[in-house]
């Protein structure tokens, strides 16, 4: 399994620069002038596409690292015990049918 890695600084002003490129596609779809021209809402669009294939352009493992930073999750470590299918393993539960 493939593990995360930390974004080189290269990579990590590529998707800067795509968020901010999405940013802007976004606002400019978002546009009163884009809802009455195809021009304008076309290069909206062209914005978000650009935005899309420059980050894309980024390995998907460091894509992801930064993705886990953003929503602010730690890296490493054990996220639910062992037994979390509902198994008893001690306590007032075992061997008891219901």
């Amino acid at each position: 399994m493939d593990r995360i890695r930390k974004p080189t600084e290269k990579e990590s002003a590529k998707l800067e620069q795509s968020r901010q490129l999405m940013r802007k596609g976004i606002e400019g779809e978002q546009d009163f002038m884009s809802k009455i021209s195809t021009t304008m809402a076309k290069s909206a669009r062209d914005d978000i596409r650009e935005a899309k294939k420059m980050r894309e352009s980024v390995p998907e493992r460091a894509r992801e690292y930064e993705a886990y930073q953003q929503a602010g999750f730690k890296s490493g470590g054990m996220t639910a015990s062992k037994r979390a299918d509902g198994c008893a393993q001690r306590g007032k539960t075992k061997c008891k049918m219901y």
